[in-house]
């Protein structure tokens, strides 16, 4: 006997001996154990539905949100649950209930609620709950570059991060800094301390974000690996302008057109020494066309390649300094069949180390 066979004898066993009391006339060992989950179900969620379909998206419960919606917000596709991230673990706790709730109910209506209540300053007291925040965030930003989506799905999958990014940003500042999606911030009206590290800072300037420093650190080494195969045939030319001439034909090639720099842009504001410079020359241009959120001081603040690049460098040597503030879980983003894959819910508390963000 197989260990599956002996563990799922063991469970009707246990519904057989739950279920004494009850008439069973007539049912099968399967149809016991559907009733058994069934009247589990109903305990722990609350009323049931009429008919219960094993292994359906409904599980035969309705489960009973513990967020009061009377005063909330009505979302577009805020009860949609096609593009719930399969990743959440239940945390098994109920610090935040709406965060629960979008675990539970798979409506990112409750994921928005959460970020309209949660407090950003004390996130540090919450790492499992804010785990739970980011990991989504990421997996909708991923789905996106999956090319696994519908021209729909694109478009849901925007609105929840545009509404979110909405959310936060309708709270901003929560820092001393004004964060951006790239991993970079703006520092506006800063007091140096007399020290070293601080020696040559302005009152305003550009640097990554204190918080996350790996997202602009994987940003960068993203389009690094995307150019550099491309930078073997050009590395030996000494000739700045053929250099030149030959990113901007590489642009044009593996790009699309509202990723493209400009020709003003391209000749007057990149280096083509080596690929480093290139790409610090890159992100600088695409920094540069961000809005900056409207509550953000009215002060210009430019990024260039030679401030995108020593800022990769501080990064490089903070990675050799503190390992484990670059030590983040991969997500790996899938096309789930809820109908097929989901069962009774197992639930399993989240232990793994928090993001760091």
């Amino acid at each position: 006997m197989s260990s599956d066979d002996n563990g799922l004898r063991k469970t009707i066993g246990y519904a057989n001996k739950f279920w004494k009391d009850k008439s069973q006339k007539g049912m099968t060992d399967e149809q016991k154990l559907q009733e058994f989950h069934k009247d589990e179900h109903a305990a722990r969620y609350g009323a049931r539905t009429s008919k219960y379909k094993r292994g359906s998206a409904e599980l035969g419960w309705k489960i009973v949100a513990r967020t009061d919606l009377k005063a909330e917000k009505q979302y577009k596709w805020g009860s949609l649950k096609d593009l719930h991230p399969p990743n959440l673990a239940n945390p098994l706790t109920c610090k935040v209930p709406s965060l629960i709730d979008f675990i539970d109910t798979r409506q990112p209506k409750f994921f928005f609620y959460t970020l309209k209540n949660w407090d950003f300053a004390k996130e540090k007291d919450l790492p499992v709950e804010t785990n739970i925040i980011y990991k989504a965030l990421m997996y909708w930003r991923l789905m996106l570059f999956t090319g696994d989506l519908d021209e729909k799905q694109k478009k849901i999958v925007k609105y929840y991060l545009d509404t979110c990014n909405r959310i936060i940003s309708a709270r901003m500042p929560m820092f001393e800094f004004w964060p951006y999606g790239n991993g970079l911030a703006h520092y506006y009206n800063y007091k140096r301390e007399d020290t070293y590290k601080d020696r040559n800072k302005e009152s305003n300037f550009i640097t990554f974000n204190p918080e996350c420093p790996h997202i602009f650190f994987n940003l960068f080494d993203s389009i690094r690996a995307q150019l550099s195969s491309y930078s073997r045939e050009i590395e030996e030319e000494k000739v700045l302008k053929n250099k030149e001439k030959y990113w901007t034909k590489i642009f044009k090639t593996i790009f699309e057109k509202s990723q493209i720099p400009n020709q003003t842009a391209l000749r007057t504001n990149f280096n083509y020494q080596n690929l480093d410079l290139v790409v610090s020359s890159y992100i600088a241009w695409a920094h540069n066309r961000l809005k900056p959120d409207k509550k953000e001081p009215k002060i210009k603040i430019i990024a260039t390649w030679k401030s995108i690049y020593s800022i990769y460098k501080e990064i490089e040597v903070l990675k050799s300094k503190s390992p484990e503030l670059f030590q983040i879980e991969e997500i790996a983003v899938e096309k789930v069949d809820y109908e097929s894959t989901l069962g009774a819910p197992i639930y399993t508390v989240w232990t793994k180390k928090n993001f760091g963000l």
